[in-house]
């Protein structure tokens, strides 16, 4: 298996199966928004939260993770509000499991 990006516009099931995160980029609409987006282990916003990612006002973050962070259930992508995108690198654990 690889690591991939992926960008994401809109909240969205990345991956129904297990995967590994090893990276997070959050950009906020606007100079003086902040944005946050909220990752979850499985296939709805149901499922048990791993992270949520904040940025600060008007600026881009970034969280790396490192050692990879495991979810074991798929993978859930949650757009909070001023957030234009994010770009997610994970590494699906299984074939054929892109959405």
């Amino acid at each position: 298996m690889s690591y991939r990006w992926e960008r994401v516009t809109v909240s969205q099931v990345l991956s129904k199966a297990a995967c590994n995160i090893g990276n997070v980029i959050v950009t906020p609409n606007g100079d003086s928004n902040n944005g946050n987006i909220t990752l979850y282990n499985g296939e709805s916003s149901g499922d048990p939260v791993v992270i949520t990612v904040r940025t600060g006002t008007g600026r881009t973050g970034q969280v790396v993770m490192s050692p990879p962070l495991l979810c074991d259930r798929g993978l859930y992508v949650v757009l909070g509000s001023h957030v234009d995108e994010c770009l997610i690198q994970f590494e699906s654990l299984e074939d054929g499991a892109r959405v």
